[in-house]
C-alpha cells in the first residue's frame, strides 16, 4: 500500500520545505473547546529529547563561529549594503534579545534578504526557523483566532525541532520551552498583530542572545508590537536596478556586446521595483538582438513602471500551455510539492517542462520540492482567471477561484454549462452568504480539482453542496471542515489521486468498496469523529496515509490490518 503511514509523528527528518508545504493545510486545524484534544502526542520526557539533541549539537557548532557576516554575496545586487544595515540592527554581540522588523513594499526583496540572513547567522544560534508566508496561513478576517494562532505556534516549535508529531495544549508554550534557548526566528510576511501574540509576543520567551526577524508590508503591525528597530529596504538605485535586470536577461551584471543601450532602455521601462527587473529580464533572456528591438516598441506601448504590466508582459509571451500551468499554480497550487502537482497535472500538460520554463522566467522559485510563487504573480493569476470567465467566455480548462466570484457564478441559474475543471474556495476571506444553485451543479460537473477551506466557518456551506462531488472524475478532492459524516453515495473516488478531509466531522469515508487504483495520498487528520476507515484493499498504489490525532480511528480500529 506503500511505504509512508503517518500517525501523528514522523521518523524523517522535517525540513524548512515540509513545513511550508504544511502550512496551508495545517491553517484549518480543527477548532475546538476542549483542552486535552490539543495535546502533546508524546509524552514530557520524550518531548524534550529532541530539544537536548538539537541544542547540544548546535552549542558545538556555535564556538567554532565568530560573529562576523560572510560577504560572499554570490552575485545578489545589493546585498552587502542590505546585510550591512542587517549587522548593524541584530548586533550579534549583545546578549539582549531583540526584535527585528524588515519593511518595505510587496516584491521589493524583503523575503530574499531575511533568507539570505538566516543561511548567514542561523546555525549560531541553539534553535533556528524561517515561517514562511504567514499571511497566508492566517485569514483575514480570523474567525477563530485561538485555533490559528495555536496552529501558527505548533509549526513554529515543529520545525525548531525538526519534528512533525508535536500538538501543543496552549499558547504558552513557546515561553515554556524557548525562554532558555538562544533562538534565530525569521515571521516572513507578517500583516496581523495576532500572529506576533502567537509566535513572538515578548521578549522574555526567548533565551538571551535571541533574535527575531519579522518581514511585513505594514509598518503598523510593527509599531503595534514595540519594534523599534526597523530596517526599511528601500528601491535600487539606477545602476543597481541595471545590475539586478542584466543579472536576469544576461547572467551577469552587465549587458552583452551591442545590448547596452537596449538594456538601459527596457530597464528605465521597467522601472524600479526588483521582482519587476527580475520578471522582466527573465522574459528577455536568450532573445537575439533582433527580437529586443522587435519587442522594444511593444514595451514602450504596455510597460508603465507597474508590476502588472511587466508581468502582463511576461505572461503573454509564454505558450499556451505553459499559460495554463502557471494559472494552475496561482490558483490551486502554489506551495505544493513538485511531485504531486507532476501527478496530477500531467495528464493535462509536460509538467516537467512548463515548471523549468516558468522558473527559468522567475515567475516560480522552487524551495527544495515546493514550487513557490510570489503573492504579486499569484494575485495576477487568480485575476488573469478571473478575467477569463468574466471576458473570454469558455475555455477548456476554467478554474474558479476567489469566494466573491465563485458565489456570483454558482448562484446564478442562468450559467452556460461550461467546463469548470477546478475550484478554490476559501470562506475565511468573506462574510458573504454562500449559496450553491443546485440547477448551476446540475450542468457544472466537470470537476477535476477541488479546494474548499470551511475550517473555520463550516456551517456556511449548505449540504447541497455535496452535489460537487457529481464529478466523476475527480483527481484531487480537498475540503477542510466537512462537516458531513460521510461523503455522499454518489461520490466516485475511481480517478482520484489526493484525498484530503483534514479536519471534518467525518465518521467513515463511504459505505462498501470504491476502486481506488489511483489513490496515492490520503490525509483524514483532525478528524477527531472517524471511526472507521473504508476497505483499502484497492488502494494498492496508497503512498501516504495521515491520521494524526485521529484517536477514535485507532482505539477502534487497528491501523496494522490496513
Amino acid at each position: 500500500m506503500g511505504s509512508v503511514m503517518s500517525l501523528g509523528c514522523s521518523k524523517r527528518k522535517a525540513t524548512n520545505q515540509d513545513v511550508d508545504s504544511e502550512s496551508r493545510k495545517r491553517r484549518k486545524i480543527c477548532s475546538t473547546n476542549d483542552a486535552e484534544n490539543c495535546r502533546f502526542i508524546q509524552d514530557e520526557s520524550s518531548w524534550k529529547h529532541p530539544w537536548s539533541l538539537c541544542v547540544n549539537a548546535t552549542d558545538v557548532s556555535n564556538m567554532l563561529n565568530s560573529f562576523t557576516l560572510s560577504r560572499d554575496f554570490n552575485g545578489l545586487v545589493g546585498m552587502r549594503a542590505h546585510m550591512n544595515m542587517m549587522e548593524h540592527l541584530l548586533r550579534l554581540d549583545l546578549d539582549e534579545v531583540r526584535m527585528i522588523g524588515i519593511w518595505g513594499p510587496p516584491g521589493i526583496g524583503k523575503t530574499t534578504i531575511a533568507r539570505f540572513l538566516f543561511n548567514q547567522v542561523s546555525d549560531r544560534f541553539q534553535l533556528s526557523a524561517i515561517m514562511v508566508n504567514i499571511k497566508g496561513c492566517y485569514p483575514r478576517p480570523c474567525f477563530d483566532e485561538y485555533s490559528a494562532q495555536l496552529q501558527l505556534q505548533n509549526q513554529m516549535l515543529s520545525q525548531m525541532i525538526n519534528h512533525k508529531g508535536i500538538m501543543i495544549s496552549h499558547l504558552g508554550v513557546a515561553q515554556e520551552r524557548l525562554r532558555d534557548k538562544k533562538v534565530f526566528l525569521v515571521l516572513d510576511e507578517v500583516d496581523q498583530l495576532g500572529q506576533l501574540d502567537a509566535l513572538a509576543k515578548e521578549t522574555r520567551w526567548f533565551g538571551p542572545g535571541s533574535r527575531i526577524i519579522i518581514t511585513t508590508e505594514d509598518l503598523g503591525v510593527l509599531k503595534a508590537h514595540g519594534i523599534n528597530h526597523v530596517y526599511k529596504v528601500g528601491y535600487p538605485s539606477n545602476d543597481e536596478a541595471f545590475q539586478i535586470f542584466c543579472m536576469n536577461a544576461f547572467g551577469q551584471k552587465q549587458p552583452h556586446e551591442g545590448f547596452w543601450k537596449l538594456a538601459r532602455e527596457v530597464t528605465y521601462l521597467a522601472g524600479e521595483l526588483p521582482l519587476g527587473l527580475k520578471v522582466l529580464g527573465s522574459a528577455l533572456r536568450g532573445m537575439s538582438k533582433p527580437e529586443w528591438e522587435r519587442t522594444l516598441p511593444r514595451l514602450k506601448t504596455s510597460l508603465d513602471g507597474k508590476i502588472g504590466s511587466i508581468i502582463q508582459f511576461s505572461y503573454d509571451a509564454l505558450c499556451e500551455e505553459d499559460k495554463y500551468l502557471f494559472l494552475y499554480i496561482a490558483c490551486l497550487f502554489n506551495g505544493e510539492s513538485t511531485t504531486k502537482v507532476k501527478e496530477l497535472l500531467g495528464k493535462f500538460l509536460d509538467v516537467k517542462q512548463g515548471l523549468h520554463l516558468l522558473a527559468q522566467k522567475s515567475l516560480i522559485s522552487f524551495y527544495g520540492e515546493i514550487i513557490r510563487m510570489h503573492t504579486l504573480l499569484e494575485q495576477f493569476g487568480r485575476e488573469t482567471s478571473r478575467k477569463q470567465f468574466v471576458h473570454h467566455g469558455f475555455t477548456k480548462r476554467q478554474l474558479l477561484v476567489g469566494a466573491r466570484g465563485i458565489c456570483e457564478v454558482l448562484s446564478d441559474d442562468t450559467i452556460d454549462s461550461r467546463r469548470f475543471i477546478g475550484i478554490h474556495l476559501e470562506l475565511s476571506n468573506t462574510e458573504e452568504e454562500f449559496n450553491i444553485s443546485e440547477k448551476v451543479l446540475e450542468r457544472v460537473h466537470d470537476f477535476h480539482f477541488v479546494r474548499i477551506d470551511a475550517s473555520f466557518q463550516p456551517e456556511r456551506l449548505q449540504p447541497e453542496n455535496d452535489l460537487i462531488y457529481h464529478s466523476p472524475k475527480i483527481r484531487s478532492l480537498n475540503w477542510y471542515g466537512y462537516e458531513c459524516i460521510c461523503l455522499p453515495s454518489t461520490f466516485n473516488p475511481e480517478f482520484l489521486v489526493e484525498l484530503d478531509m483534514s479536519c471534518s466531522k467525518l465518521r467513515k469515508l463511504w459505505e462498501g468498496t470504491k476502486e481506488l487504483r489511483n489513490l496515492k495520498w490520503m490525509d483524514l487528520s483532525y478528524s477527531e469523529d472517524l471511526k472507521e476507515l473504508p476497505n483499502l484493499s484497492t488502494a494498492t498504489n496508497l503512498e501516504e496515509l495521515k491520521l494524526r490525532n485521529c484517536s477514535p480511528l485507532l482505539k477502534n480500529s487497528p491501523v496494522s490490518k490496513y
